[in-house]
């Protein structure tokens, strides 16, 4: 047998041989996956809503802007509500519209811009808007919120003020505004 046959010979054997071991080969059998656990967890959680301040006066808000809106002031009345226990001015966070349309944290009291007196029943804060804002004319949104448990805000209660050119006819409205 020339060496051509019997290496075709040898390659046919082997490839009838993997054949029939692969025929042979016991098939892995079907499964269907499943599985109990008869262990079970209950838990319970509670939800806080941190209350927004309301205003303590009619009217809520008042705007003044001084000799030819020279000194321009918005003066805000506000209080927890009274089912709200432990938000105070401790809690309290002053804000203003400063960028986007968003309401802003004052995060420091620069020249002392922003004061608050009174009491827990009713606070009033003052907010002092610098000479040049009352001369043109301007709209100043402000807002106070409390920071309630694991740094939860309330809704923001905004005072928005407006006066026209000079001072003139200076206005101030209450409303809300999210936090978030």
């Amino acid at each position: 047998m020339s060496p051509e046959k019997r290496l075709r010979s040898a390659g046919a054997v082997l490839g009838i041989s993997l054949l029939i071991g692969v025929g042979l080969a016991p098939t892995v059998p079907s499964t269907e996956a499943a599985w109990t656990d008869a262990e079970r967890a209950t838990a319970t959680g509670a939800s806080i809503n941190v209350p927004e301040p309301i205003a303590s006066a009619s009217p809520g808000c008042v705007a003044s802007s001084g000799l030819l809106g020279a000194n321009p002031k918005v003066t805000i009345s506000w209080r927890a509500p009274a089912a709200a226990t432990g938000y105070d001015l401790t809690k309290a966070e002053f804000g203003q519209i400063v960028n986007q349309g968003l309401l802003e944290p004052i995060l420091s009291n620069l020249l002392g811009n922003v004061q608050t007196t009174g009491s827990a029943a009713a606070y009033v804060t003052v907010i002092d808007g610098g000479l040049l804002t009352g001369l043109l004319g301007a709209t100043k949104t402000f807002g106070i919120r409390f920071t309630g448990p694991g740094g939860w805000k309330s809704d923001w209660l905004v005072a928005n003020a407006t006066m026209g050119l000079l001072g003139a006819n200076p206005q101030c409205t209450m409303g809300t505004a999210a936090s978030y």
